[in-house]
C-alpha cells in the first residue's frame, strides 16, 4: 500500500521508511521477530529483535534511511521449533540527498521533579521549557522531561527521558503525565555509554550529517541515565527528529537543575 516503503525504493537520507509484517504460525507458536540491514560491504546490523509468544501478530515498524548507499531489509520470523521464515527488501540512497538544517540551542536549563525554579518540560521544536499546568496545554510539543533518582548501586542518576516512557515510570516523579492525551515518546541511543561522541565533533557540527550518523536504532531506549557533564546523546522524537544534547551542568539532587547544549533537525 502506499503507506509503506516499497522495494527498491530510493529514499532521501532522513527520510521515513514504514514497513508493515504480517505473520502467522503453522504448527507452532511465533517465539522471535528480527529485522536486519545487510550493508554493501556484507556487514549486518540488527536494528529490531523482539521476542513473542503468539499464533501470528501484525506490527508497523518506522525507520530512517541513513547515509549508506543501499541496504538489504530482512525480516525473519521463528516459531518455538526453530522453523523460520524470512522476506528482504532493497533500499537505496537517493543520490541526490543533501545534509540538512538543524536548530542549535546553546543553552537549555531544566529543573528535576523537585525544582520549583525551573521548569521540567521541553519543546525541541523551539528550545522552550515549561511548568506542569503550560505543558499540558502543549502535550504535542513535548519531546524532553528531566528528572533525578538514585538507583539500586546508590549511584546518581540525572536522567533524560520523555512523556511516553515505556513502562509507565515517569509518572513516579510527574503523575499529572498519566491524564495527558498525547505522550510522545523519545529514544535514546545508550551505546555512547562506551562509545562516546567527541564534544568537539558536536560543537562543529552546524548541518544534520552528525546527528543522523551518531543515533544507532538498535540502541535507542526509554531513558538516558547517568546524564553526566560532558557526555553527548544521540536522540530520536516521536516525530522522527534525530538531535544530540550535550550535558554542561548536571546536579545530584532532586530539587537541582541539568543543563545542556541541543542540535536537532530542523
Amino acid at each position: 500500500g502506499n503507506d509503506y516503503t516499497p522495494n527498491g525504493a530510493v529514499v532521501k537520507v532522513g527520510g521515513k521508511l514504514t514497513f508493515g509484517v504480517t505473520a502467522s504460525g503453522m504448527d507452532a507458536n511465533i517465539t522471535n521477530f528480527v529485522i536486519k540491514k545487510i550493508m554493501p560491504d556484507g556487514s549486518v546490523k540488527v536494528v529490531f529483535d523482539s521476542g513473542l509468544n503468539s499464533t501470528g501478530f501484525s506490527v508497523r515498524q518506522t525507520f530512517y534511511q541513513n547515509v549508506e548507499e543501499e541496504a538489504q531489509w530482512t525480516f525473519q520470523v521463528m516459531d518455538k521449533n526453530r522453523q523460520f521464515a524470512t522476506t528482504s527488501l532493497t533500499i537505496y540512497k537517493d543520490p541526490n540527498s543533501a545534509w540538512g538544517g538543524i536548530l542549535e540551542y546553546p543553552l537549555i536549563t531544566m529543573g528535576y521533579q523537585n525544582n520549583m525554579t525551573y521548569g521540567h518540560y521541553l519543546s525541541t521544536s523551539d528550545g522552550k521549557v515549561w511548568f506542569a499546568d503550560s505543558a499540558a496545554t502543549r502535550q504535542p510539543m513535548i519531546d524532553l522531561v528531566t528528572y533525578f533518582y538514585v538507583d539500586d548501586d546508590l549511584l546518581n542518576s540525572p536522567t533524560l527521558s520523555s512523556p511516553g516512557e515505556l513502562g509507565g515510570g515517569i509518572t513516579m516523579y510527574y503523575p499529572e503525565i498519566g491524564q495527558w492525551t498525547t505522550k510522545n515518546y523519545t529514544k535514546y541511543d545508550i551505546s555512547v555509554d562506551t562509545e562516546p561522541i567527541p564534544t568537539a565533533l558536536f560543537d562543529a557540527c552546524h548541518n544534520d550529517s552528525l546527528l543522523i550518523v551518531s543515533y544507532d536504532e538498535v540502541w535507542g531506549k526509554r531513558k538516558f541515565k547517568y546524564a553526566y557533564p560532558g557526555i553527548v546523546v544521540p536522540f530520536i522524537t516521536a516525530g522522527g527528529k534525530k538531535g544530540l544534547v550535550k550535558v554542561i551542568t548536571a546536579d545530584n539532587d532532586p530539587t537541582g537543575i541539568i543543563s545542556f547544549s541541543m542540535k536537532i533537525q530542523q
